[in-house]
């Protein structure tokens, strides 16, 4: 489907442009979470800021993003061997300028929560909602949140 992450990209503008309809936005954001490699699934929230307005709006992520596709191709693309992880959360931010960022980060917290059955007794011990949500954001936990996690003997 994509035979460059510039092509990626591209694509995502696109449809950011044709999923907000205020004809004034100033700045959006497509922040996605690849949450399971085997079965390839995502986990993406999409918001927009108007002009003169600190309020971030939401935007819906419909279909016509193919964002399972889309994000493990840009994923495979920016592998620098077979083994690579390169990352597990992107954030893509687009101006109304056509201007656009692109951050990757490798969350541990995220990859640890993701590993864990969400119906297991581990989960629920060491992982409140509070936390999910948080791991599942773009900033992911605070530095100084505790991590029960990491002094498990796994």
């Amino acid at each position: 489907m994509f035979d460059s992450s510039l092509h990626i990209l591209q694509f995502l503008a696109a449809n950011i442009v044709k999923s907000i309809n205020e004809p004034l936005w100033r700045s959006a954001h497509l922040e996605v979470c690849i949450s399971d490699k085997a079965s390839r699934s995502t986990i993406a929230t999409g918001g927009y800021f108007l002009p003169d307005d600190t309020a971030d709006h939401d935007f819906q992520i419909g279909p016509e993003f193919d964002l399972i596709e889309t994000s493990f191709r840009l994923y495979e693309l920016s592998k620098k061997t077979p083994n690579d992880t390169p990352f597990n959360k992107y954030k893509f931010t687009l101006n109304n300028d056509g201007t656009f960022d692109i951050e990757f980060k490798y969350d541990e917290d995220f990859t640890y929560m993701k590993s864990l059955d969400a119906d297991s007794d581990e989960f629920d011990e060491l992982l409140e909602l509070d936390v999910t949500d948080k791991i599942e954001s773009w900033e992911g936990l605070p530095q100084d949140h505790p991590r029960p996690w990491l002094n498990l003997n796994i």
